[in-house]
C-alpha cells in the first residue's frame, strides 16, 4: 500500500442533535469506525450478513452470567423469531433458564454486600446478582423427578446432551424458557460440559437413591457426529461467541471437523489474548487452524455482553423489519446432523 491508501477514510464525528433510534446510533458508531463504537458497527453488518445468507446456519455461544443477568428473554426470542439456528451453552445459562422456568427468581444485589451474612440467609452470590437457595433446591427435585421420567421412557438408551436439553424442555411449560422454546422450535442446544453444573450434580441424587430403578445416561461423545454434522451439511456457517471457553470451542472444532470453517465470526468478550485461553484468542488466530476462513466476516467486540448484545439484536432487529422472514437452513434440510 501507499501512503494514500493509508488516509482514504475520514473519521466522520458521532452526533446526536436528536433522538436517535438504535440502528440509527449504529450509523454513527459506524461513521466514527473506530474504537469498541467502530467493532459493534462490525458486529451489526456481521450479524445482518448472516441472518440474510439463506444457505447460513447461526450459531450462539453462551457462558457467563448473562442469562441470571438478564438476557433469558432475548436469547427465546432470538430462537423463536429463528435468529439463531443452532445453541451451544455452558450447563450454567441452561440451569439457571430451568431455575425461573419452574418458579424461582433472580435478584438485583450489590458487589459489596456481606458474604458471610449472605451464607447465612442461604443467598448464592452471581456478582451483583443474588439467587435463593430455596430455588436451586425446588429446581433440584424437579429434575430428579424429569430424570426419573426420561430414563423410564428411554430404558437404558444413553443420550446426548442435545437430546438432553430436548427432553427438559419438553417437560417445562414457560414459554419464556430457552428450554421450552428450543424445543418448540427445534432449535438443537449442545452442552458440552454439561455435567459441570447442577445437572450434573443433581443427577448423582436422580442415581444414587437406594429403590432400584432405571439411571438417566448421558453420552457426551454422541454430540460429536451431530454438531459436526450440521457443521457439514451446512453450506455456510457463522457464530456469534458471548464470552468464550468451551462452547466456543465446540463450535470452532465443529467447523474444524466438518472440514468447513466458518464463514462469519462475532465474539463479545472482556478476556485478553496474551494468556493463550481461548475466551480471548483473536479471530485471526482461527485461520491458523481452519476453524475460520481466511476471508470470513469476523469482528471482536472487547465489551461487557449484557451491554454489548442487546444493542447488536436490537439494532439489526431494526434493519430487517416486521416482515422479515427466515427459514434456517436446517429446517430447509430436514434431517441435519441427525
Amino acid at each position: 500500500m501507499n501512503r494514500k491508501d493509508y488516509l482514504k477514510t475520514p473519521v466522520k464525528h458521532i452526533k446526536v442533535s436528536h433522538a436517535l433510534t438504535v440502528d440509527e446510533l449504529m450509523g454513527q458508531f459506524k461513521n466514527s469506525g473506530s474504537l469498541g463504537a467502530g467493532r459493534l458497527a462490525t458486529a451489526c453488518d456481521v450479524y445482518e450478513k448472516m441472518l440474510k445468507d439463506k444457505e447460513c446456519t447461526v450459531f450462539l455461544a453462551l457462558s457467563g452470567a448473562v442469562v441470571p443477568a438478564g438476557m433469558r428473554t432475548l436469547i427465546t426470542d432470538l430462537i423463536r423469531r429463528h435468529m439463531v439456528d443452532v445453541i451451544v451453552s455452558t450447563g450454567a445459562c441452561m440451569v439457571h433458564d430451568a431455575i425461573e422456568a419452574v418458579g424461582g427468581h433472580h435478584y438485583i444485589a450489590t458487589p459489596a454486600v456481606n458474604d458471610g451474612e449472605l451464607y447465612k440467609y442461604h443467598l448464592f452470590r452471581i456478582y451483583d446478582i443474588l439467587v435463593p437457595e430455596e430455588d436451586y433446591v425446588r429446581l433440584d427435585f424437579k429434575l430428579s423427578e424429569m430424570y426419573d421420567d426420561i430414563a423410564a421412557e428411554r430404558k437404558g438408551e444413553s443420550l446426548s446432551s442435545n437430546e438432553f436439553t430436548y427432553e427438559i424442555g419438553k417437560r417445562l411449560t414457560d414459554e419464556n424458557s430457552i428450554l421450552r422454546a428450543a424445543y418448540e422450535e427445534n432449535v438443537p442446544i449442545f452442552l458440552p460440559a454439561v455435567r459441570d453444573s447442577e445437572f450434573g450434580f443433581i443427577h448423582w441424587l436422580h442415581a444414587s437413591q437406594e429403590k432400584p430403578k432405571p439411571v438417566m445416561l448421558l453420552d457426551a461423545f454422541k454430540d460429536v457426529p451431530t454438531i459436526c454434522g450440521i457443521c457439514s451439511k451446512s453450506p455456510k456457517n457463522g457464530m456469534i461467541v458471548i464470552g468464550g471457553g468451551v462452547p466456543r470451542n465446540t463450535i470452532q472444532s465443529s467447523a474444524l471437523a466438518s472440514k468447513k470453517g466458518l464463514d462469519y465470526g462475532i465474539v463479545i468478550t472482556l478476556d485478553r489474548p496474551e494468556t493463550g485461553g481461548l475466551s480471548g484468542s483473536t479471530l485471526e488466530e482461527t485461520v491458523s487452524w481452519g476453524k475460520m476462513k481466511g476471508a470470513a466476516d469476523h469482528v471482536m467486540v472487547i465489551g461487557e455482553a449484557l451491554m454489548v448484545f442487546p444493542f447488536l439484536v436490537a439494532s439489526v432487529t431494526e434493519r430487517l423489519g416486521e416482515g422479515f422472514k427466515r427459514t434456517p437452513f436446517l429446517q430447509m434440510e430436514k434431517g441435519v446432523g441427525k
